[in-house]
């Protein structure tokens, strides 16, 4: 759960071929004061860990009574039903506060279709309301608060050194961290990025810099998805979702945050495209003999309406491998025969994707 990634690649894949959820942290910051971020959620992988130090991978900030905002990246392909959020808990390893499960997951529809790859936002919906205030997001008024050296927060529960230590260990937060950052205009952060590279995507349209020239202070492994918060009228506003960077808090290199004023609408609006799940998986019917067609089922799947496309896969050794076209229906070789035969099934639409692979037909 908690390998640094800036994007995260677009569609699922099968089990062999995905990698961990990512994630992000604090460098160089304190123990926040209890009470002091109430909005701040803790995104728990719940199925894939015993307790909450273990099962957190990403930040995440209520923004409505029953929606909490993340990075993209951290639930892009998730189940909801693995995914629940710990609201109003200081340190991980105590109790209190309020674990809510997820109903439904919504990426940013520009990060689903690949036209905005750095609006890398997504937005969980509860099942229970947060039962706290939520932060505000920004409007075009608020523009001149997250101007150039414009003081801000960045809040986390992730790596607290920017290198494994001398025993080869990356150690984490169990007590929320914050630290103070000062926003960096398009200009210096274009100074440093151009427009990016492998790994790593700026666009002054989507994308902004917080952080110090001489590093040693900003996010790192363990908060994807926690917020660049800065004061207002009002009270908190979150401008930033931590995206990536290139490295931990390193000198000349600035940690990079989706700007939120660009996907408020989309995190806001009343009814939202929730990414599909899979309810029951699809299944290879036929018999497995060589020259036979088979066909796939799609399996059962819900959230919003999908448009759902088969591929067929030949199990080896060494990894499933594609065969055959995108058709429901595949003529048998007997190479399939040999090696038997599945497929998997892609339910994809504007608020995500996700995948289910059938049992395999074999001798």
């Amino acid at each position: 759960m908690r390998r640094r990634l800036v994007i995260a690649a677009l569609a699922g894949a099968l089990s062999a071929l995905l990698g961990a959820a990512p994630a992000h942290a604090i460098i160089g910051g304190a123990p926040a004061p209890e009470g002091r971020w109430p909005w701040m959620a803790a995104v728990l992988n719940s199925s894939g860990a015993d307790d909450d130090f273990e099962a957190q991978g990403c930040g995440g900030t209520v923004i409505a009574p029953r929606r909490v905002l993340t990075a993209g990246h951290c639930v892009l392909g998730q189940p909801s039903e693995g995914l629940e959020v710990l609201i109003g808990r200081t340190r991980l390893t105590e109790s209190g506060g309020r674990r809510i499960r997820v109903r439904g997951v919504s990426v940013f529809r520009g990060l689903v279709s690949g036209r905005q790859p750095g609006l890398d936002a997504a937005v969980l919906v509860l099942a229970a309301d947060a039962g706290v205030a939520p932060v505000a997001l920004p409007t075009r008024a608020d523009r001149g608060l997250w101007l150039d050296g414009a003081p801000a927060w960045t809040i986390g529960w992730g790596r607290l050194n920017t290198r494994p230590s001398p025993g080869g260990n990356a150690y984490y937060a169990d007590r929320l961290r914050e630290v103070e950052v000062p926003v960096v205009g398009d200009d210096g952060c274009e100074l440093v990025y151009g427009g990016g590279g492998e790994g790593v995507l700026y666009r002054s349209a989507w994308t902004m810099c917080a952080g110090f020239a001489a590093g040693g202070k900003g996010t790192c492994y363990g908060d994807s998805g926690g917020p660049l918060v800065v004061a207002g009228p009002a009270g908190w506003i979150e401008v930033g979702i931590v995206q990536g960077g290139d490295g931990c808090a390193e000198p000349a290199y600035y940690d990079l945050y989706v700007r939120a004023d660009r996907i408020a609408r989309f995190a806001l609006e009343p009814q939202l495209t929730l990414q599909p799940e899979s309810v029951r998986s699809p299944r290879v019917l036929g018999r497995l003999v060589a020259g036979e067609r088979v066909r796939c089922t799609a399996g059962r799947w819900r959230g919003s309406p999908a448009q759902l496309t088969t591929r067929w896969l030949r199990l080896r050794e060494a990894g499933a491998l594609p065969v055959g076209g995108a058709e429901r229906t595949h003529r048998l070789s007997a190479a399939d025969v040999r090696d038997g035969i599945t497929c998997a099934v892609t339910a994809a639409n504007a608020g995500g994707s996700a995948q289910a692979v059938a049992p395999p037909l074999t001798r």
